[in-house]
């Protein structure tokens, strides 16, 4: 597998839900109810999650967000 050398997704930045990310939780999590009232860090394992979207990313997630919601 290659290393992605953009963030697959700079203008959500939604590491936690990225194959790359990782996220770390407060010690006192311990359950999965735990995670409902707390927050977290997150990044990407390749340190991408600083990637700013370019012209085209802001494009794509403007034709995204329109195929959603249509136009606002």
């Amino acid at each position: 597998m290659e290393k992605p050398t953009r963030c697959i997704s700079p203008c959500m930045k939604l590491c936690q839900e990225c194959k790359y990310g990782w996220i770390k939780y407060p010690d006192w999590v311990e359950t999965y109810e735990d995670t409902f009232d707390c927050c977290f860090e997150s990044g990407c394992i390749y340190g991408l999650e600083d990637t700013e979207p370019n012209e085209q990313d802001m494009k794509e997630f403007e034709d995204y967000i329109l195929s959603i919601y249509g136009k606002y």
